[in-house]
């Protein structure tokens, strides 16, 4: 019998919808959110971002969570968009973009809700994130929900603070896409 899936956490409207696809973080100039940020539907939005994705000067600074995103999500910030600030930003960023929720998953950070990310990040230990993944609601947890996803969740999510502190760095954008 499957679980109810609580709709108010992102991660989960999104698994509801499409399945489970593949999470990335895109790390982005000033000149290079322009168009996301003009994108007049979410046609559009997802155009600019498949050229993104197949710019290899972009996609070389970009962070894949593959499926991780979604344990990642839903262990830090269980209650989706009403969920505490900083910890809601790492997958979920701080305002969506696309139009249709029921068509992809787009979410957004400035440079200085980045650094904000970031620095949460940097102080989130392995061991806060271990048990924040074992808190996590049941109604939220994958079927593979254990020891072996929140090891893979954890290797996604180091991946995650050294992308953040590279974009606190550089005072970059952050784009989060989930891929279909």
């Amino acid at each position: 019998m499957a679980l109810p899936i609580d709709r108010n956490c992102p991660a989960n409207r999104q698994k509801a919808i499409h399945g489970l696809q593949l999470g990335l973080h895109f790390r982005l100039t000033d000149e290079q959110i322009a168009p996301v940020l003009a994108a007049a539907g979410d046609d559009a939005l997802l155009t600019v971002l498949t050229t993104y994705e197949e710019d290899p000067t972009v996609f070389t600074l970009a962070c894949e969570t593959d499926k991780a995103w979604d344990p990642i999500a839903c262990a830090l910030s269980p209650a989706g968009d009403e969920g505490p600030w900083p910890a809601r930003g790492v997958i979920g960023g701080s305002r969506s973009l696309q139009q249709d929720d029921d068509e992809s998953w787009v979410t957004y950070l400035t440079p200085a809700e980045a650094a904000e990310v970031a620095t949460y990040l940097e102080y989130l230990t392995d061991a806060d994130f271990s048990r924040a993944y074992a808190e996590m609601p049941e109604e939220l947890r994958n079927p593979e929900f254990g020891q072996d996803e929140e090891s893979y969740a954890l290797g996604a999510l180091s991946g995650l603070r050294e992308f953040f502190l590279a974009a606190r760095d550089e005072h970059a954008h952050v784009v989060f896409n989930v891929l279909h």
